[in-house]
């Protein structure tokens, strides 16, 4: 539905980056590492009720010089439900706590503190189910292009109360989080700007389970802008990343495939962004609700900066890379209900801005239903699907028979076009259950179409994902201005609609020992080249030179060259020449399912997909 603020809307022509269609009077998303609050809620703990979090973001390729920071009064679920804003510190309908701001600082390369201000007040309180409050405008010198500016937020709440999560600490860029009793404590680390933070709050670095902190969402600057594109993405848990948490992020702060893309210095250059999805959204939820189903603050928040803003919106273009998780089993559903509902909304909320549209990924599952007999210690598997892809000496892992004996990592005999064998300790036959087997992505032959994802598309429902892409790429129905295609950069070099298998992608090789007796644990390897590997990268190791035995399976929590330290312990023998395989994705959900990009593929997506594209979001 057309608004007021809609109408208003004047939509200048832009030049691309250097040229001279910038307005130096216009406030602009500007920062990188920005995020929605969304994720697992904070309570407080007794003597560390009182929080500073630090982040620090990245300015664009131009100077900025006057800022405004935004914090939230909510948080939006993640999974099923979201990018639904119903994460709040009460129950929906009944507010509950309420955050209080002690105060907030920003600190650029020069060093100086300085305050930021709320209607004129060095602090403020957040309450629960609000859209929260803005910074007054802040005037600095010049910021340089490309500089790296620190954000501390002092807050406060009861013990036990509640917090809104935003951050995962990226403490390798500098990022700290300490909690303390009393806000004094906390403001002299003003003077250590360093020191590590609080242990109790800086847990499981690196991981899903690392707590967020609360902080600045929208963040918006003045400056000399270019008029290069600037994006407000429409975004699901492919484009604001479900697989990397903190330690994995770049030295600009992004993390997943879309922010660096976006933020790679190629082609126009630069572009600004702010994401304004969350890990899970999907079309048909975003921009739209009330209530226990609200997905409208974001909305309403960019709408105050419309209006602070001279009625000008804080970007030139939408990049819209939602349609992941639109899938239905109707394809006119899953396009027009669902994918196009929202371009719908965009297109009424922002009238005249270009929409620029990321096809989705297709989802391949890497795990097969199979029934199982024995006879004494020798079990015999039958996949009615076939044994494709699988191969002698091979590590599988078994999964849901009853007996438990059943299952595991085994190593396969394959027999025949639909059986296998194994060894295992024995047990009543057949098993009994919903029985699966995976092989984590090792060869693509034995990966297979998720439904509504086959390959080739053939215009029919049953290939929604598929012709969803096409569609998309053809600009059908008006569901985008103009199209860039991840496909190429995503897909396996040898089996369309199918991720790469973890033989298709770098692998490298053990070169000193690790483990001595199996008994004495360890948590570091040396390999002949790491240079392909990035923390939180999940890695297979097989026995080598054949890499097919399964030895062990990791997750990277640090690199030192080619030294890999694990985020878990082992104490599995490997020798030299053990080979080290990364997965493109983690199976999830049942059966198993490629979804999410890891690492080697989240660099693989954003180093494939030309930089030239960029110049579609050139009005």
């Amino acid at each position: 539905m057309m608004n007021a603020i809609s109408l208003a809307l004047t939509n200048p022509m832009l030049n691309a980056g250097g040229g001279s269609g910038g307005d130096p009077d216009r406030f602009m998303f500007f920062a990188t590492r920005n995020r929605m609050p969304s994720g697992n809620i904070v309570t407080a703990a007794a003597g560390t009720e009182y929080v500073c979090s630090k982040i620090v973001v990245n300015t664009p390729q131009y100077k900025t010089r006057t800022f405004r920071f935004h914090l939230s009064g909510s948080a939006s679920t993640e999974g099923g439900n979201s990018p639904q804003e119903t994460i709040v510190t009460g129950t929906i309908g009944t507010p509950g706590n309420s955050v209080v701001v002690d105060a907030m600082f920003m600190r650029a390369l020069d060093g100086v503190f300085r305050q930021l201000q709320f209607n004129a007040s060095n602090t403020t309180t957040v309450a629960d189910q609000t859209n929260g409050i803005w910074t007054d405008p802040l005037t600095t010198p010049d910021i340089d292009p490309e500089s790296a500016i620190e954000l501390w937020t002092f807050y406060h709440t009861a013990a036990s109360e509640k917090i809104w999560p935003v951050y995962r600490i990226q403490k390798h860029r500098g990022e700290r989080v300490w909690g303390a009793s009393d806000f004094a404590t906390l403001q002299a680390f003003m003077a250590t700007p360093d020191a590590d933070s609080t242990a109790s709050l800086d847990t499981s670095y690196g991981t899903q389970a690392q707590p967020q902190y609360y902080g600045p969402d929208f963040m918006v600057a003045k400056g000399d802008w270019d008029g290069r594109p600037i994006a407000l993405g429409f975004v699901d848990s492919l484009g604001e990343s479900r697989q990397e948490f903190s330690s994995a992020a770049d030295t600009r702060g992004n993390l997943g495939w879309f922010r660096r893309w976006l933020d790679m210095n190629g082609g126009i250059g630069r572009i600004p962004h702010c994401l304004v999805g969350v890990p899970g959204a999907g079309s048909v939820r975003e921009y739209t609700g009330t209530g226990s189903s609200i997905a409208t603050r974001r909305r309403d928040i960019i709408r105050e900066i419309y209006a602070f803003n001279g009625n000008r919106w804080p970007f030139t273009v939408i990049a819209n890379q939602m349609g992941q998780n639109d899938i239905s089993t109707s394809y006119s559903t899953w396009f027009n209900t669902n994918y196009r509902s929202l371009v719908t909304r965009a297109r009424a909320e922002y009238p005249g801005v270009r929409i620029v549209a990321f096809p989705p990924l297709g989802r391949t599952d890497i795990q097969k239903t199979i029934t199982l007999t024995s006879v004494g210690t020798v079990a015999t598997g039958t996949i009615a699907a076939g044994t494709t892809g699988l191969i002698s000496g091979q590590t599988v892992t078994i999964t849901g028979a009853t007996p438990t004996a059943y299952n595991g990592n085994v190593v396969i005999t394959v027999t025949g076009p639909n059986t296998f064998t194994y060894d295992f300790a024995g047990g009543t036959s057949p098993a009994t259950g919903t029985i699966r087997l995976g092989d984590l992505g090792l060869r693509v032959e034995f990966q297979a179409y998720s439904a509504n994802q086959s390959w080739p598309a053939d215009g029919t429902d049953a290939s929604g994902k598929w012709r969803l892409h096409d569609d998309i790429m053809a600009q059908t129905s008006a569901c985008c201005d103009a199209a860039i295609d991840t496909y190429a950069a995503w897909v396996s070099p040898t089996k369309g609609g199918a991720w790469p298998s973890m033989l298709e992608l770098p692998s490298t090789t053990l070169t000193v020992q690790a483990g001595t007796d199996g008994i004495a644990t360890y948590n570091s390897i040396t390999v002949a080249d790491a240079s392909f590997l990035r923390p939180e990268q999940t890695i297979n190791l097989y026995s080598g030179p054949d890499g097919v035995a399964r030895l062990s399976t990791q997750i990277i929590a640090s690199i030192a060259g080619n030294v890999i330290t694990y985020q878990g312990i082992s104490a599995v023998v490997m020798p030299i020449g053990t080979v080290v395989r990364p997965a493109a994705s983690i199976g999830e959900s049942t059966p198993a399912s490629m979804v999410h990009p890891q690492p080697i593929m989240i660099d693989q997506i954003s180093n494939g997909v030309p930089q030239s594209e960029k110049s579609k979001f050139v009005v």
